[in-house]
């Protein structure tokens, strides 16, 4: 069964490059100085809530109600966290001066002012084990930091730069100008190569408003120009700010929406197709219902002969009817997509359902059908053993006639069916020219004439090509073509008349082959367990890649939240499991990745081992298939021969339909592999499919 068809949505394009640049770089340091601190002054109050003091002489609050700050800084204290050093310091200080306001009259204050100040004594004890962590994390990004800009990594130093920045807010002290005074050492270093990214990513923002500008004036249109401009607008999104940012953005957006103008047009036309589409299958199911119901009505009973003559042939004809019927609506069906996602469940169900229905149709009468072909067998059978060899010939020739005008059984027995039916014709035209042979005069039929070689030739070269375009056919529907083939082999050998003498042999070498291509071919078709994996792998596989194309468009740090939040994980926990654990290890780690990515920046970074995976599928299989790798991979196809043929050696060479399933399974991978931004992973799909159907030919 085909995968349900899909209808793309009009890509949306983001309208500010606030949505496309990443989290700006943290505050700069503010250089660390040893100087005294100095107190501030209290803030005002009457004066008889001030103690009197000589100028120059420090002052502390008096508090009008002790007990009543008390209970406002009591919860305050409770909330507080090891981590905030700064308000743990001046709130303790603040506690401090409470309490020693506190009359000994206030028996119950004084109590719970000692349980608070316990309680900031073990808070202190845990900011100083938190403010060494942090020390230790900022030492270890310097380190980081160190060799990403001895390397020239800008990517890597802007991220350690970041984490200090990070590590610094919660240290205090020594503990913060040891780390300053460190960070401090390669400050310059750091602004030199953080200008040359600025600098650098603002030429390759220049290209792409090049790029914008010629695709503006080409002649590229609908899904391909849309797909360019989203291309475009996801590397810009990874170049993040740049030198001359805003200028540069606004000429960008520009020009990017007067290229986009003409995709309306397209994705308007393709809606409307979308709902003819819809009518149209509506259509052809009410067709193969009202086909279904004339072809199951029982035929009128009439006594006469002709009737009954009549009531056979059409009976012998019926399988292959049904047959023509549902290949063309397998036919139609196909041309007829896409549908609107959210009607095409609907609608393939009644279609499976009436398609299903004509094919036990068509079993039913193949069981019919397989009965004269055995009778045909027996007379052929009794013609070979008959002493008059021209009634024998006469006879073969007609129940030849007969045999193709019998429509197709089951296909297993079809097979062994033709080639006793065709043993038996060939002694009885083989006892014919061995008695020419011994110098006897062939008995000819007088209605037979001249043989016309050149037209013979000609139709049986036209069914072998009939036959060849059998083979191009996708998996499922080339399971349903079996009949077809069946009847294009009966229509060949029926045609290869022995008086066409050397025509014979290349025709019938041709056909050999091709039934050898037929044969790896049904070999290797997915059983009922490989199609179940086919499925479930297809259904998990497309709810990742909407999840991973929700983030990679996501705009903002906001909308890749929220991208992220929406994702149903209980959802994904409750779907079926291919039987491949292998497989399902890739799907996990895939989702792995999408969730532990922090924006789509980070998202497009991870992308680079699924990548490099991809490719060496498509490479692997390109080598099976003897097909041609592009020139970036060329390196890799080198070094994947060498492994083969060191691996080759003391192995069985495996057949043709293992290498084909193998193939299959390999897709299957493909399929699960991610994050991968939608561009590479169309053009790696189809760089596989495009081995996979040389491989198909071999």
């Amino acid at each position: 069964m085909t995968a349900p068809d899909t209808a793309t949505p009009e890509e949306q394009l983001p309208e500010t490059e606030a949505s496309l640049t990443p989290s700006s770089e943290a505050d700069a340091i503010v250089h660390a100085a040893d100087t005294q601190a100095t107190e501030l002054p209290a803030d005002p109050a009457p004066a008889e809530n001030k103690t009197g003091g000589t100028p120059g002489e420090k002052t502390q609050p008096v508090y009008a109600d002790p007990v009543a700050e008390l209970v406002i800084i009591d919860p305050i204290v409770l909330a507080l966290s090891a981590k905030q050093t700064t308000d743990i310091n001046s709130i303790g200080n603040r506690l401090g001066e409470i309490r020693k306001q506190l009359s000994e009259q206030s028996e119950s204050a004084k109590a719970r002012g000692v349980e608070l100040h316990q309680h900031m004594v073990e808070l202190l004890a845990q900011n100083k084990a938190h403010q060494e962590e942090m020390s230790a994390k900022a030492h270890a990004a310097i380190e980081t930091l160190k060799e990403s800009l001895e390397a020239g990594n800008s990517e890597a130093s802007l991220s350690a730069w970041d984490k200090v920045q990070a590590a610094l807010g919660p240290l205090s002290g020594k503990l913060r100008n040891a780390v300053q005074k460190q960070l401090n050492e390669h400050r310059v270093r750091y602004q030199e190569l953080k200008d040359w990214k600025l600098f650098a990513s603002a030429e390759k923002k220049k290209e792409l408003i090049t790029a914008m500008q010629l695709l503006l004036e080409s002649d590229t249109q609908g899904g391909e120009r849309a797909k360019a401009i989203s291309a475009a607008h996801q590397e810009w999104k990874s170049l993040g700010r740049s030198q001359q940012n805003e200028s540069l953005w606004k000429k960008f957006k520009k020009l990017s929406d007067e290229a986009y103008a003409p995709c309306k047009d397209h994705f308007k036309q393709r809606k409307n197709a979308l709902v003819e589409n819809y009518e149209q299958r509506l259509l052809l199911c009410d067709e193969l219902e009202a086909e279904l119901s004339r072809l199951s009505a029982p035929a009128p009973t009439e006594n006469t002969s002709d009737s009954d003559s009549e009531s056979k042939a059409a009976e012998q004809k019926l399988s292959a009817e049904i047959a023509r019927l549902v290949s063309a609506a397998e036919e139609r069906w196909k041309a007829t997509a896409p549908v609107e996602q959210s009607k095409i469940k609907e609608l393939q169900k009644r279609y499976y359902a009436v398609l299903n229905a004509l094919r036990k149709l068509r079993r039913e009468a193949g069981q019919e059908n397989a009965e004269r072909k055995q009778s045909a067998i027996a007379l052929a059978e009794a013609l070979a053993a008959s002493e008059d060899r021209g009634e024998a010939m006469r006879g073969a020739k007609e129940l030849q006639r007969q045999w193709k005008e019998i429509g197709p059984s089951n296909h297993k027995d079809d097979q062994a069916y033709w080639k006793a039916f065709r043993a038996a014709c060939d002694k009885i035209f083989a006892r014919d020219e061995s008695g020419a042979e011994r110098g006897e005069r062939p008995r000819r039929d007088a209605s037979r004439g001249q043989l016309d070689t050149g037209k013979v030739s000609a139709e049986a070269n036209s069914t072998l090509d009939a036959l060849e375009s059998l083979l191009a056919l996708k998996d499922e529907d080339f399971r349903q073509a079996r009949d077809k083939y069946q009847d294009l082999s009966q229509a060949f050998s029926a045609a290869l008349d022995p008086r066409l003498g050397n025509r014979r042999k290349p025709l019938t070498e041709r056909f050999n082959t091709l039934k050898r291509r037929f044969d790896t071919r049904y070999k290797s078709l997915p059983d009922k367990r490989q199609q179940q994996r086919i499925a479930t792998v297809t259904l998990l596989s497309a709810v990742l890649d909407k999840f991973e194309k929700s983030l990679l468009e996501a705009s903002t740090a906001d909308a890749f939240a929220t991208s992220k939040d929406a994702f149903d994980h209980e959802a994904w926990k409750g779907m079926e499991r291919p039987d491949d654990v292998a497989l399902v290890k890739v799907l996990e780690a895939r989702l792995d990745a999408l969730s532990s990515a922090t924006d789509a920046k980070t998202l497009s970074a991870l992308s680079t081992q699924a990548e490099q995976q991809a490719r060496r599928l498509c490479t692997e299989l390109e080598i099976s298939a003897n097909a041609e790798t592009p020139k970036e991979d060329q390196a890799l196809r080198m070094q994947l021969q060498l492994e083969q043929l060191k691996a080759a050696f003391g192995q069985t060479k495996q057949s043709a339909a293992d290498i084909i399933k193998h193939a299959r399974d390999e897709q299957l991978r493909l399929q699960c592999l991610g994050p991968m931004s939608l561009e590479l992973r169309n053009q790696l799909s189809e760089r596989f499919a495009a081995a996979a159907a040389k491989l198909g030919r071999a």
